[in-house]
């Protein structure tokens, strides 16, 4: 009888990836709890684009293998709905045209006042020290992420959880850190 008055799980995922020269992009997705809890973690096999492919693609194939093979294959194996998506690599927002669900993009640089001028013209979202946009094509509404992201980020700083990520893929497929990766990682922690 409990769970009849049990409160809905609120839950984000967060998706990104990474590169390794031998073996290609690796992807991870994190689902959070608003305490910033793992509920969910789930990390791609390497996927390396032949050399038709590299010149087929051209500039859309980071979109299309970050966000159309490696995010949608990830978050399809999410058993929890979340109220968003978020990545930390704007070719990830591809993803939003095969999703339900909200996808943004924390954006790498801090927000430094309230007129900053987005570089990008899509939806943006100021919460504390960082920016979200969307896709030009997206469709949600800033005001209620806004209130869902509000405990999430009372609780996790929201670039904490792609160190986790990381972390988590590196373990996983015990791949060597890149070296774009490392000033990545410190940027972030600074």
């Amino acid at each position: 009888m409990a769970s009849e008055f049990a409160k809905p799980l609120s839950a984000f995922g967060f998706l990104t990836a990474l590169e390794d020269p031998q073996h290609g992009f690796f992807g991870g997705y994190l689902v959070l709890s608003d305490l910033g809890r793992p509920l969910e973690f789930h990390c791609s096999t390497p996927v390396l684009p032949n050399e038709a492919q590299k010149i087929l693609y051209g500039p859309t194939l980071r979109p299309y293998v970050l966000g159309e093979i490696i995010g949608q294959t990830l978050v399809s194996k999410g058993q929890l709905a979340v109220q968003a998506v978020i990545t930390d690599l704007d070719e990830i927002l591809t993803l939003a045209l095969f999703r339900d669900e909200p996808v943004l993009c924390l954006d790498s640089k801090e927000t430094t006042s309230a007129d900053q001028t987005p570089v990008v013209s899509a939806p943006t979202l100021a919460m504390g020290d960082h920016r979200l946009f969307g896709s030009s094509t997206c469709t949600w509404q800033a005001e209620q992420l806004q209130a869902a992201l509000a405990p999430l980020c009372s609780h996790v700083d929201l670039s904490e959880p792609f160190q986790r990520i990381r972390e988590a893929i590196r373990e996983a497929q015990r791949i060597s850190q890149h070296p774009a990766e490392q000033q990545h990682d410190h940027s972030a922690a600074a």
